[in-house]
């Protein structure tokens, strides 16, 4: 018999996955817009650039949520630290992929925003931080259990 605790969790992460999942295809549909036919210029525009942060933040924000409620109240701290270090990764795509609009990278704003093949690699850098962070906080042993 489940306790009341884990009954109210369950929607809880559902929720926090469908919001992970809305994430991946709002960055999916700004990093490739011709995939859905919405490409307009050949070039990465600002919209393009808004949507892959606003959908990679809400893929960090959903997973990381629906992580800490696999755990009970008492988490270890390899949890907290990959729950930072997954933030740190998001911050780090976050950053790459404005760079030229915050006057970081090659070609700065108000000229046509460029995503060049630097950004590029601090996007997966970032994304390589955030899923360390996220395999972290992954609870081995409760899954080893089922």
């Amino acid at each position: 018999m489940q306790s009341s605790a884990n009954n109210s969790r369950e929607p809880r992460i559902y929720l926090n996955l469908a919001l992970a999942v809305l994430g991946v295809a709002g960055f999916v549909i700004g990093a490739r817009p011709e995939w859905l036919g919405l490409a307009r210029t050949p070039e990465v525009g600002f919209l393009q650039i808004v949507f892959m942060v606003t959908g990679m933040g809400f893929f960090a924000m959903g997973s990381i949520f629906a992580l800490r409620l696999l755990w009970q109240p008492g988490r270890p701290i390899r949890v907290r630290i990959g729950a930072r270090i997954a933030a740190t990764g998001y911050v780090t795509v976050a950053a790459a992929l404005m760079a030229d609009i915050l006057g970081l990278g090659s070609q700065t704003w108000p000229v046509s925003a460029h995503f060049g093949p630097v950004q590029g690699y601090g996007v997966l850098v970032g994304e390589a931080l955030m899923a360390l962070g996220l395999l972290m906080m992954t609870p081995y042993q409760r899954l080893s259990q089922k």
